[in-house]
């Protein structure tokens, strides 16, 4: 038997990523195609925890202070020390701003979860959270998804 006759059609709705490629679902999977690399899937069952973080707070906070040491420093004392520290802080501002509405997915048996910075990150969260929290589908019986699926 041919293999291509026993794959079925799906449909996968895709979502932008900012910095190029996409996200995509289905009944059964998540996808992930960025720009940089090949493609993968990830198996509904095998998402145990979908996150959107906001900001990293921490590191704008220290990004701040950073540019403010610099304006300091470049008033009072050395005008190239204070630019050197008000770039610094500019760049890892510009740097912190770019991850600004992560969304991580972590999968079972993996030691580090994928992350992407969709276009529209909160629709996709809500979007995804749903699909991992419905009821899955199996041998045309219906099941709850294998183990503890949270969504954050």
């Amino acid at each position: 038997m041919d293999d291509r006759d026993e794959r079925a059609e799906t449909t996968i709705t895709r979502m932008s990523l900012r910095r190029g490629g996409w996200i995509g679902y289905n009944d059964d999977a998540v996808f992930v195609r960025r720009d940089d690399e090949a493609g993968f899937r990830i198996p509904r069952a095998d998402i145990v925890r979908i996150t959107l973080n906001p900001m990293e707070w921490d590191l704008t906070v220290m990004s701040l202070l950073l540019v403010g040491i610099g304006v300091y420093v470049g008033a009072t004392r050395n005008v190239l020390v204070g630019v050197g520290f008000v770039a610094v802080g500019c760049w890892s501002l510009y740097r912190t701003y770019g991850k600004r509405y992560e969304l991580v997915i972590r999968v079972e048996d993996e030691p580090k979860p994928v992350s992407v910075y969709p276009v529209d990150p909160k629709a996709c969260h809500e979007t995804l959270g749903d699909l991992i929290r419905a009821p899955q589908v199996e041998d045309g019986g219906e099941s709850e998804a294998e183990g503890t699926s949270e969504v954050s």
